[in-house]
Parts: structure tokens; sequence; C-alpha cells
């Protein structure tokens, strides 16, 4: 393979991470033979302008609302003595903009566009729209697009994309989930956790979790991890329903730290209201966790529940086979919740930790684990990311 010099767009990076931002370095590191160098803005002030993360060359600009004219503007002058290969931008935003006004000055550089957004898509497009995405021509002047679910593929078209689009999904690290999950015990204490982790913001339906703990019987416990813009809302919520001795706010933990709260807990949880993939979803089941979501975004591609009630489901997901999913029609690696409602959430946890039902849930978690060691395993996305890389000229 030849080696390429990638300039990388991207409007967060470490030590600001969520799930786009673990997956370049996450595929950066597993590819040494690329050269990545990487613009990215400085957004708290107090980041290095310029440093190196694993294998990427990372440089910080100030000043973040107008990435796109600071970005574009450094990357015209780096290419002048750097000659990159391609340029690749993380997402449709601020990152993606200043890609395609660098492939206005350089329009024989291929663009490859990555899409993770997991905002709710319908707003999303209309904030984009006062961010004049076609005058900067992000979707239009993309050479190749990268989604991680079919669900984005579908609205990168919407947005008008003309070039090939490729799903290429997140993973989780196999192989370490693999030995944590493997130190997890059969309980046998009355006491049971599910346990989510997200950002705590208004698509990640935390509230709707929350509201559902008033259905389930006081030795089903939750645990919620992450930091974010509702915390103080759902504090408010879980203090309204009398919830607070049943319901722990864990903060901000480690990622390195996640897994070992995973595999003490009983079940995953999260009834989000949109999802551009879902990575949490799929480290719960890594480590051997039964999951509960709902039909929506990028969701459906890796959870499938043959039993879920079609009325559940969003409009063009009705019916067992869910075009481009990953996952065997005949096959169930979780249960969908509806959207909203907190209890049906209550249903599926009560189903799950129902004894009769034993056998069927370690069928799931045994389906489920094997799919994501199957497909969703960061050795092999990282591979799946240099042919599409390799083809970039």
């Amino acid at each position: 393979m030849t080696r390429k010099r990638i300039l990388i767009f991207s409007l967060a990076y470490e030590p600001f991470i969520g799930g786009a931002e673990v997956a370049l370095k996450e595929i950066t590191d597993r590819l040494p033979d690329q050269e990545f160098e990487m613009i990215t803005a400085n957004l708290d002030g107090r980041q290095e302008k310029i440093e190196r993360i694993g294998n990427i060359l990372v440089r910080r600009v100030a000043n973040k609302y107008l990435f796109p004219f600071f970005a574009s503007r450094l990357a015209v002058k780096l290419h002048q003595t750097k000659k990159y290969d391609a340029v690749w931008a993380m997402m449709a935003n601020q990152a993606g903009m200043a890609a395609a006004m660098f492939k206005k000055n350089f329009p024989l550089v291929p663009f490859l566009l990555t899409l993770q957004e997991g905002d709710d898509l319908g707003s999303l497009s209309y904030r984009l729209r006062l961010l004049a995405p076609r005058l900067f021509g992000v979707f239009r002047s993309a050479d190749q697009i990268q989604v991680i679910s079919n669900y984005l593929a579908a609205w990168a078209r919407r947005m008008g994309a003309r070039c090939p689009i490729t799903a290429v999904p997140n993973g989780v690290d196999v192989n370490k989930f693999k030995v944590e999950s493997e130190k997890r015990k059969a309980t046998t204490q009355n006491l049971k956790t599910i346990i989510t982790t997200s950002r705590l913001v208004w698509k990640n339906g935390v509230d709707i979790l929350i509201s559902a703990m008033q259905f389930l019987p006081n030795n089903v416990r939750l645990q919620i991890l992450g930091i974010g813009p509702e915390e103080t809302f759902l504090k408010q919520l879980m203090s309204r329903h009398r919830l607070d001795s049943r319901i722990q706010f864990l903060g901000h933990v480690a990622p390195g730290e996640v897994i070992g709260y995973l595999t003490r807990a009983d079940i995953f949880a999260r009834p989000s209201r949109s999802e551009g993939l879902g990575n949490s979803f799929l480290e719960a089941m890594a480590a051997g966790l039964p999951v509960i979501g709902t039909p929506v975004g990028g969701i459906p591609d890796f959870l499938h529940d043959p039993y879920c009630q079609g009325e559940s489901l969003p409009i063009g997901m009705k019916g067992d086979t869910l075009g481009g999913s990953k996952v065997s029609p005949w096959i169930q690696t979780g249960w969908f919740c509806e959207v909203g409602n907190p209890q049906s959430v209550a249903e599926k946890v009560k189903y799950i930790l129902n004894p009769v039902n034993l056998n069927q849930v370690q069928m799931v978690i045994r389906d489920a684990r094997e799919l994501v060691t199957q497909k969703y395993d960061w050795n092999g996305i990282a591979q799946e990311m240099a042919q599409i890389i390799a083809k970039l000229s």
C-alpha cells in the first residue's frame, strides 16, 4: 500500500473526546504506514498549539466558531510544502466546511468526509442550512463519504452527496472487553443494576430511563456514567420521583474504567431519541450485558429484536428485515423499547430479570457478543478504512 500523507479536519480532539474522536485515534493508531496530521480547535485555549498524539501530528487553531476559515487558511499554507495526498473531515460541521473550502483551492486533492452525527437529523439539517453547507459544498464536494450507519448514508444522499458512500461502523477493542467480561460472575444477590454510559443530553433519553425506575421494584438500581448540560434537570427529575436512594450519578468516568462498571452491572439501557450508531451499546454487548435500546438511527444496524412490535418501529423500519443491517433477521441481539415510553423500558427490564427467561437472555448475550467480535472489532474496521484511503487518488 502506498504511503499517503493525510490532513484531518476535526472540530474537537483529545482531551475533548466523543465517539468520533475515539474512532479517529483507534483507526489512525492502527495504520502506522500512513502519515496523519490534524487541524482542530483549541476548545479551552489551554492545549498545545502543536503536539503529537498517537499517530497524528495535531495542530490547533484558536476559534471554534470561525474554525472553517482559520483551519482552511492554515491548511492551504501547509499544503504548499506538505503536499497532502488527501484531506479527511470528521463530520459535516465546521470541520467539513473547512475541508470543502480547502477543496475549492485544491480541487485535485481527494476529500474524504466521515459522518458520525448522532443528533436528530431533522434539526441538524436545519442548523446546517443556517450555516449554509451548500455554500461551502460539504456534501457535494466530497470524493468519498464514509458513514458509521446506513441511517447516515441515507441522510448524506438527501443532503446532495453524489460520490460513493461506504458504511464502516465504529467499533470496540474486542480483546480488552473479552478479558474483562470473563471476570463477570453470575450474581446471586437480590440487588440488580441497570447501567447507562451517556452524555447527559436530550437525545440520549436519560430522562426516560430515570422515569422508568418508578415502575420497577426497589431492588433495581440505576447507575448513570457521564456528564452533560442536562445533569441538573435529570437530578431534579430523580428527586421529583423520589428515586435518590436508587440512582447514582457517577459523573465522568475514564474510558479505561468504564469496562469495570459494565462487568459489575446486570443490564445496559439507553432509550435514545436519536443515534448515529451508539458505541456504548457495542461496548455493553462486548462486556456480556443484555442491552435495551430504541429502533432509531443506526441502532438497528446491530441491535435486532425479532419480537419487537411493528408499531413501535419508525416508518421505514417495520418488518424483520433491516436493509443493510449487519444482523441476521432471525438472530436477537437485544431488546427494543418504545421511544419516549418509560413503561416500555420497565417492561423490558422486568422481562430480562425474570428467571423464567434466563436461557433466552443468555442466548441473546452470546449472539450479541459474537456479532461485535465478528463485525465491530477495531482491527477489522481500521483495515476497511485503510482500503478507503488507498482508493483516494
